[in-house]
């Protein structure tokens, strides 16, 4: 049962990222930092218009975030 939870939310990561038209797309979806993590390390960004990037959390340089490799600048952003 944890993992079934666990993948349903990894899929409603996945949808607010490719399908802005999903019924939940509105409401504040909280994630914890180990699904966000473990979304981070399981897909890649291809920036392309970049409408869609999330700047500092997605993994588009080199396979890395600007938040992984720039700790010290992540850290002084607002979130």
């Amino acid at each position: 049962l944890v993992r079934a939870r666990l993948v349903l939310r990894l899929r409603w990561l996945w949808f607010s990222r490719t399908d802005p038209e999903r019924a939940w797309q509105g409401l504040d979806l909280q994630f914890s930092n180990n699904e966000r993590t473990l979304f981070s390390a399981s897909t890649y960004m291809t920036i392309g218009n970049g409408l869609n990037a999330l700047f500092w959390e997605d993994r588009w340089l080199n396979g890395q975030s600007v938040g992984e490799l720039m700790p010290m600048l992540y850290s002084c952003i607002t979130k």
